[in-house]
């Protein structure tokens, strides 16, 4: 590491930088000067290159680059503690969206389960909800005894994305403990944390940069070495708040300094060009993708396609019955615009007339189920009528869609255990009634379905009236605002309805 220290020591004075004190400047070149030389002239002194510095903190990207991102918000409260968390994912499954939100889930039931609970997600208690990746308002009411994390994102750019996580928990005596990490997904996908942006053996090496940026500082003493003596673990533990800045310039290292006052962190910025010899092909790979200035490039994946689990985040969903129609495609660029998962309850014979946009549905990841072929009152028709009601609508949308559904909605909520029992399906209904087809107005139905939502909830809307696609985009904000994730009512129940014949008209729990 010295001769490495050395060596960009000594190209840095050949560039004009500063000599240290005592030193001698160096004699002079034989070269002959021009001959049109002015030799009253002195020339320029070439500028210093930066080395490590101290700087306020890790940079964070702005807003306006990360919105291919999914924004994520889990919080809860009891009358002994209030915990509440935002983290971002890449649309879709993805490795990083796993370990990201794996890490969030483990601290937060793990807090929960610390002071005497379980985890239970909960609506209306963190200023503005779920709006953008990583960004919003605090809890409403702290309480002395908290959790937060908080996220960053901290590079976006092509396929490359990087994520800084501060989880912090304040104990009934006030004391802290907060940990910092950073995660990187690469090109193919692999997950990193903020330590594998060095090489095998290079931990000690980057914090004798990090030395050098808090003795230019004044942090430490000239002649310390607040690391010395740590091991391998050690040392590349103190590495995993490890922020790739933007253009590529160099990274910044956020730790505590073993031995100083306080439990304050420093931040370290560490320039690209010192950094070079010890980065890993990861940490190449990044710095790289941060420096290209290219937009960040998501996955091509459907609105509906993005995982939510509900026992974590508090959901609801919206259901539409009765299409698709004619206004259905509308609704459609809403939600794909949105990124907001939906439930369609058909008809078969609407279906039948717009098989394309049923395919569609599907294709965008939405849930698709049966809502009969003409919308009869299944109680009042005869056996063989409520089995060719509902076959011939399997079919249909099978035929459109490629999906045969495993759900069903009875028209009018109507049904009774020996209709349940004859079409071996879970009926699911709902708890939130917008009355949209009273035609109430656009307000009336936003009011009611954003105000009557409660964790579980499953909507009732239709997509055969103007005034409900209307409403629609201010429903997912109103849901979101409050701290909804909106997931499709299998999605609810990861996937898996209850049994045939069960009556479903809310989320687990």
């Amino acid at each position: 590491m010295a001769l490495v220290l050395l060596a960009l020591t000594g190209c840095d004075r050949a560039l004009g930088g500063p000599l240290p004190p005592g030193a001698s400047a160096p004699a002079s070149s034989s070269a002959p000067a021009p001959a049109d030389a002015d030799a009253s002239a002195s020339p320029e002194p070439a500028e210093a290159l930066p080395g490590p510095r101290v700087v306020p903190g890790p940079p964070a990207l702005p807003a306006g680059t990360t919105t291919g991102l999914v924004p994520r918000l889990a919080a809860m409260r009891t009358d002994g503690f209030a915990a509440a968390a935002r983290w971002a994912v890449p649309p879709g499954s993805s490795a990083l969206g796993d370990t990201l939100t794996g890490r969030v889930a483990d601290a937060l039931r793990a807090f929960a389960e610390e002071h005497g609970t379980t985890w239970s997600p909960g609506v209306d208690l963190v200023a503005g909800g779920v709006a953008t990746p990583c960004g919003g308002g605090s809890l409403f009411a702290p309480s002395p005894v908290r959790l937060t994390v908080g996220c960053t994102v901290v590079v976006a750019s092509g396929p490359v994305v990087g994520e800084r996580l501060v989880v912090a928990a304040v104990g009934p005596g006030g004391a802290a403990d907060v940990r910092r990490e950073v995660w990187y997904a690469d090109a193919s996908g692999g997950v990193h944390d903020g330590t594998a942006l060095y090489a095998d053996g290079a931990p000690r090496r980057v914090l004798a940069l990090v030395s050098e940026g808090l003795r230019a500082a004044g942090r430490i003493d000239p002649t310390e070495d607040p690391f010395a003596g740590l091991d391998h673990e050690s040392s590349r533990a103190l590495l995993a708040d490890s922020v790739v800045t933007g253009a590529g310039a160099g990274v910044v290292v956020t730790l505590a300094v073993p031995g100083a006052p306080g439990a304050r962190p420093v931040s370290v910025h560490v320039p690209a060009r010192l950094l070079e010899p010890v980065l890993s092909d990861v940490g190449r790979a990044v710095l790289a993708a941060a420096s290209s200035g290219e937009p960040y490039a998501p996955p091509d994946v459907g609105a509906a396609g993005d995982p939510v689990d509900c026992s974590l985040l508090p959901c609801a969903s919206i259901t539409f019955d009765d299409g698709p129609t004619s206004l259905t495609p509308t609704l459609l660029d809403t939600l794909d615009g949105t990124r907001a998962a939906a439930t369609f309850f058909l008809q078969g014979a609407s279906v039948q007339r717009n098989p394309g946009v049923a395919a569609r549905a599907v294709a965008a990841g939405h849930e698709v189920a049966n809502h009969t072929w003409g919308h009869p009152d299944l109680t009042k028709l005869k056996d063989d009528e409520v089995v060719d009601e509902v076959v011939r609508t399997q079919d249909a949308i099978e035929s459109a869609t490629g999906v045969r559904p495993t759900s069903i909605r009875p028209p009018y909520g109507a049904s009774n255990r020996h209709v349940r029992d004859l079409i071996r399906l879970p009926f699911v209904v709902w708890d939130v009634d917008t009355r949209d087809w009273q035609d109430p107005g656009v307000d009336a139905v936003v009011e009611r379905a954003v105000g009557q939502a409660v964790p579980g909830s499953i909507i009732l809307m239709h997509d055969t009236h103007s005034d409900t696609i209307e409403a629609v985009p201010s429903v997912i904000a109103g849901l979101r605002g409050r701290g909804f994730a909106l997931a499709t009512v299998s999605g609810q129940f990861r996937g898996a309805l209850p049994g045939a014949g069960a009556l479903v008209s809310h989320g687990p729990g």
